[in-house]
């Protein structure tokens, strides 16, 4: 276990939190979408937005960094998307002073806290903060609050390309981590190896007792429950 370096980003989520109800309002013009941001899939189809914000405005204003006289979107650049096609001219936002780096962790940290990417996506960031910025597996899973071995798996998927998984997409398979993994078998070429530790336990089940949780317990054990199952796509 390599010893653990503090990711400032968790600290800018917090803060960043703490500024939602002041945020600025910034021109349109001003604002451009980063290039180097974890979300690839999807990002331009706002169809779920525009109607929401059209009806009740922005409730959640967008983060952005300034750099050389114009702003990058940090997190919410769909929201900014849906703005342009409502021909808003101006969207209240966060302006954050933090550096490219903690800017593209606290995205990373956010989008996937929204459940907001699927699992080749985290999986390609986890490996831009692994070979470009050197980050080791347990400064990502302190990150994103996953194990180490989480971590390595997300990061096998990563080598996939992007038409395969979008293929995958379009033939209504879901992009769970299962899915995933048996393509990048086929990819690959490869025969009964096990990728996903889920696939070393076949058709096995698991029974828990919940019985002896209150209400309240037993509705947030459920809540997480049903989040796991949608991480590694389990659907019985």
């Amino acid at each position: 276990m390599s010893k653990k370096t503090e990711f400032q980003a968790l600290d800018l989520i917090s803060a960043y939190s703490e500024k939602k109800k002041n945020p600025s309002h910034l021109e349109l013009n001003q604002i451009f979408p980063n290039p180097n941001q974890p979300r690839l899939i999807g990002k331009e189809d706002t169809s779920d937005l525009v109607p929401s914000m059209e009806r009740l405005g922005l409730i959640e204003p967008i983060l952005v960094r300034k750099e050389k006289g114009r702003y990058l979107i940090v997190a919410g650049e769909r929201r900014y998307r849906a703005a342009l096609k409502l021909g808003w001219k101006e969207i209240p936002a966060i302006i954050t002073d933090a550096n490219e780096d903690v800017c593209y962790e606290m995205s990373l940290a956010e989008n996937e806290k929204r459940k907001n990417l699927n699992p080749w996506e985290v999986g390609k960031a986890i490996q831009y903060l692994r070979k470009e910025k050197k980050k080791t597996a347990d400064e990502v899973s302190t990150l994103l609050g996953y194990s180490e071995r989480y971590v390595k798996q997300l990061s096998s998927i990563a080598r996939l390309d992007q038409k395969s998984v979008m293929e995958l997409m379009i033939s209504g398979k879901p992009l769970s981590v299962k899915n995933l993994e048996d393509l990048l078998k086929r990819k690959e070429n490869r025969g009964g190896e096990i990728v996903s530790p889920r696939d070393a336990f076949g058709q096995s089940k698991v029974s828990i007792n919940i019985g002896k949780l209150n209400g309240k317990l037993r509705e947030n054990f459920l809540k997480e429950l049903n989040s796991l199952k949608k991480k590694y796509g389990i659907n019985e």
